[in-house]
């Protein structure tokens, strides 16, 4: 989606200025960093809850010890430190949307329905999270509708760009609340109690301050029967969907516009292990750090922070195409295109999730899926310099490719 692509290009290129003005590398971040209050290339003033680009560049290098200059007791070998910031906000057109609808059956469960992909990314997990608090019922009764149709699920844009929590969590949280304020509507005429009097909990609908005047969800979410069998209200359906506010198209004539629902901003650190003979990296130690604005469901986050963070090691050292002269691609198989495997994988990686919220995100939430794989083969080159003085500007940073670079050099 070619962020991998430009962030290697700037963040190669912010290790070149800081050498050439003999700064160090993160205090030359910091001086740079685009915070809350300052003005983007496209004329957009960041806003105070927009992240911070900082706090994550200093939580990597604290956790790197980025002072302390390491060491090795093997004279072929040479230890350094390398870092590398990002940011990023979705790639979308300004009228893109999400929807989403919940229905309740008679036991009380509710189905969620929703029209993102899940593909492992733990989406459906979250929005069945942000359902449940929302419904005041235990996330166990939220079931999310298993599969993806067109004309059965409700409209999602696509699941790409990172926006898939943050846009189909704000729609959730409008068909929760779409649900809950039906609900309340029938229980206010049952309890005989205002709705600003109620509040829904542990599956019931409570009357403030009475706790003995209640309503269980399972009476009232197919129309509350009295006992001599008149019915009040009926089968409860939320729906809520969510468009993004304040977008447009860049200018074409001046670059000016404002394209980005969200930011989110991050830095990834390394500590690598350079054998100066063979070219050969290893990477001892991978510290990424996201401003996340609220994580909805930390373990999810971490895993997504972990496994991308060794896809972002996969694609800077060892994956490429290989064309002959005709551009017939020669690797086509993975015997032949090299990804990382179990041992390549760093012994130490720490993600830090970093918390400012987001006012209009999900519970503060914003996106971080695509960033984790962003900036760790800038970090790795980065620290190739710090080791050796050579700069490699081009990818994969393969032991040949390094051999090679080492021994221009000399």
């Amino acid at each position: 989606f070619g962020h991998f692509e430009f962030l290697w290009a700037i963040e190669r290129q912010m290790e070149i200025l800081a050498s050439e003005l003999s700064m160090d590398p993160v205090e030359f971040r910091l001086k740079n960093a685009l915070l809350p209050g300052l003005t983007t290339a496209t004329g957009e003033v960041l806003r105070e809850d927009a992240g911070r680009i900082d706090q994550c560049i200093n939580a990597v290098a604290e956790e790197l010890r980025w002072s302390e200059k390491p060491v090795t007791n093997d004279a072929k070998k040479v230890r350094a430190k390398g870092i590398a910031a990002l940011w990023k906000a979705p790639a979308m057109p300004p009228n893109a949307a999400s929807a989403a609808i919940i229905k309740f059956n008679e036991d009380g469960t509710i189905l969620l329905s929703v029209g993102v992909t899940e593909i492992g990314q733990g989406t459906v997990t979250s929005l069945a999270q942000i359902a449940a608090e929302e419904l005041g019922v235990p996330v166990e009764k939220i079931k999310v509708v298993p599969f993806r149709h067109t004309d059965l699920t409700p409209y999602s844009w696509q699941t790409v760009a990172s926006r898939n929590l943050f846009m189909e969590g704000r729609a959730v949280i409008r068909a929760a609340r779409d649900a809950k304020e039906q609900i309340l509507e029938i229980a206010s005429q049952v309890l005989r109690a205002p709705k600003d009097d109620l509040i829904i909990r542990d599956e019931k609908v409570w009357v403030k301050g009475r706790p003995e005047w209640s309503l269980h969800l399972k009476d009232i979410v197919a129309g509350y029967v009295y006992p001599n069998g008149n019915t009040i209200g009926g089968p409860i359906i939320g729906r809520g969907y969510f468009v993004g506010t304040r977008l447009s198209y860049l200018d074409p004539e001046t670059g000016q516009g404002y394209p980005a629902l969200k930011w989110t901003f991050g830095a990834q650190g390394v500590e690598i292990e350079l054998d100066l003979e063979t070219g050969e990296v290893k990477v001892l130690k991978l510290v990424s750090a996201f401003d996340v604005g609220k994580a909805i469901n930390p373990m999810l986050v971490v895993g997504q922070i972990i496994g991308g963070g060794i896809q972002s090691l996969s694609l800077g050292v060892w994956e490429q195409y290989v064309y002959d002269d005709k551009g017939k691609m020669l690797n086509p198989n993975l015997t032949d295109y090299k990804i990382a495997r179990a041992g390549d994988i760093p012994e130490e990686i720490v993600p830090i999730i970093i918390e400012n919220p987001q006012s209009d995100g999900p519970y503060g939430a914003r996106g971080v899926a695509e960033l984790s794989m962003l900036s760790v083969p800038a970090a790795i080159a980065n620290a190739i310099f710090h080791a050796t003085g050579v700069n490699i500007n081009d990818l994969p940073l393969t032991y040949e490719n390094i051999w090679k670079a080492l021994n221009r050099k000399r």
